[in-house]
């Protein structure tokens, strides 16, 4: 078949809990995000609702996804696999029905296309521990975060590239809040206050309120973020070696630097993809099981994470292992959560 009509039927796999978004690489000749992000702006009508410039548009996207290093893992790929799971977590969740209107949708996607843009490939706590520009421009606190959201709203003020330059003023405003907000609670280190707070705020299911419906879509792109815990079990263990290969790749510059090596980014060891049983356990499912109870349309996506989970289960070493990262979480659950946490650690 024709090359545009491979990429049509990947794209039109794109309301599916589980999607292969490798595949949409290779058919995109490696522009998986702006192909994806275009697809889902304009088929939403946000393009005409809204009155964007379709061509800024694709430039904007063209752009943002060059802005992503060739990571192992934080890459544009990623940040469509991301996008993807957002997309399908909304429209589950009928989000886009009852809270969001046009522009948060908009706003939403738009987070989760810049969630990691520009990122380095190293977690917040190297780049605090080496005093690097980002932690010092940033007073250590969410330095990549910080980064991802600044430089993607920089992008925007380069010639050509605002599609934001038909919204008003107050519409630009609540953007910008949107999608900072969203992109700031990637950070691992905000998990559990976040997830706290989502637990009392679905208990007065208060969602009518503005900060109540932000504070949902902040729980929505932490699941996203995770989405690979739910694909099809070999595109996730893709996944999984290529967090695992960039968490090595920063245990060896810790070598060379002489710095402790964080824990699981040591490749004379065993990494990450030993410790998923306990991620899944400690961090994964307590995550969406929030989420499912506030909107049981997510279902689906519980029902996807399980299996894989059942598969690791079914593994006497894996189980092994997991009560080892179990004990280390009960004793420092911030720092165990987010020594595994696959993005804004």
């Amino acid at each position: 078949p024709a090359p545009h009509t491979q990429v049509e039927r990947v794209l039109a796999q794109a309301d599916s809990w589980q999607f292969d978004t490798w595949r949409l690489r290779d058919v995109t000749h490696g522009h998986p995000l702006s192909a994806l992000g275009f697809y889902l702006i304009q088929r939403a009508g946000l393009i005409t609702n809204l009155k964007l410039k379709p061509a800024v548009l694709a430039r904007l996207l063209r752009h943002i996804e060059a802005g992503y290093n060739d990571n192992p893992y934080h890459n544009a790929t990623h940040a469509a696999d991301v996008l993807q799971t957002l997309h399908v977590i909304i429209h589950g969740a009928q989000l886009h029905v009852h809270y969001l209107d046009q522009l948060g949708l908009l706003a939403a996607y738009f987070a989760a296309i810049v969630h990691d843009y520009g990122h380095p490939g190293l977690t917040n706590d190297f780049l605090v521990a080496t005093s690097d520009p980002l932690a010092v421009r940033y007073n250590d606190k969410s330095p990549l975060e910080n980064h991802h959201a600044a430089a993607a709203f920089s992008c925007m003020r380069r010639t050509g590239l605002d599609v934001l330059a038909p919204l008003t003023t107050d519409q630009k405003s609540t953007f910008r809040k949107q999608v900072i907000e969203m992109v700031l609670a990637t950070d691992m280190k905000q998990h559990f206050s976040l997830l706290s707070h989502f637990s009392t705020v679905h208990r007065l299911a208060s969602y009518n309120k503005p900060a109540a419906r932000l504070l949902s879509l902040q729980m929505v792109i932490k699941a996203a973020d995770l989405g690979h815990l739910g694909e099809g079990f070999e595109v996730h263990k893709r996944w999984l070696s290529s967090l695992e290969e960039e968490f090595f790749r920063q245990g060896d510059k810790e070598r060379q630097l002489g710095i402790p090596i964080s824990p699981l980014f040591d490749r004379a060891k065993q990494g990450v993809s030993k410790s998923q049983v306990g991620f899944y356990d400690f961090v994964a499912l307590p995550l969406l099981h929030a989420l499912c109870s506030a909107f049981p349309g997510t279902q689906p996506l519980m029902t996807c994470f399980m299996d894989n989970y059942h598969h690791y289960t079914a593994d006497s070493h894996a189980l092994a292992e997991s009560r080892s990262f179990k004990m280390q979480a009960q004793q420092t659950p911030r720092q165990a959560a987010v020594a595994v946490q696959p993005s804004g650690t």
